[in-house]
């Protein structure tokens, strides 16, 4: 028996609809599951999955216009990453806005290795300080809700060509 061909575009929708699961974790999560963790590994989690649907979209975008002859990078990839004579115009958006600060960027440039701070107190430990929700905590709905916007954008135009 074959098996079902996964597209880029499924791929994408996948890892969307996993992102908004874990933002829903993420929005109702007790503070102190997981030893104070929760909310730190629920973030990296959506963010990952923000990260892979865009990979995703990224792939769709090339796949469905192959006149631009353009081969999907190898590993973890952005719009940057491409580089040829002529792109597809979304994909220099993409590159555009991958440089500007925004969710795009909230999104790329995310921390998921936490760094020490110089502090007498702390001594190089890494642990938590429950400051990320105060702190350094994104706005991860927004970065939601901006890729999704984007994602269908691009594919209505690309159902124009």
């Amino acid at each position: 028996m074959a098996g079902l061909k996964e597209s880029f575009r499924g791929q994408c929708n996948l890892h969307v609809y996993f992102a908004e699961q874990y933002l829903a974790q993420l929005e109702s999560a007790d503070p102190a599951e997981w030893g104070g963790h929760i909310r730190r590994a629920t973030a990296d989690s959506l963010v990952w999955q923000l990260q892979l649907a865009y990979q995703c979209h990224l792939a769709d975008l090339i796949d469905q216009q192959p006149k631009f002859g353009l081969a999907l990078p190898q590993g973890v990839f952005n719009a940057r990453s491409f580089v040829a004579a002529e792109l597809p115009p979304e994909i220099e958006e993409l590159a555009d806005r991958e440089l500007e600060p925004g969710w795009l960027a909230v999104m790329q440039n995310y921390a998921f290795v936490q760094t020490t701070v110089a502090s007498p107190a702390r001594h190089g430990v890494l642990a938590w300080d429950g400051q990320f929700e105060v702190e350094a905590a994104p706005d991860l709905a927004a970065c939601l809700t901006e890729l999704k916007s984007m994602i269908a954008r691009h594919r209505a135009t690309l159902m124009e060509y």
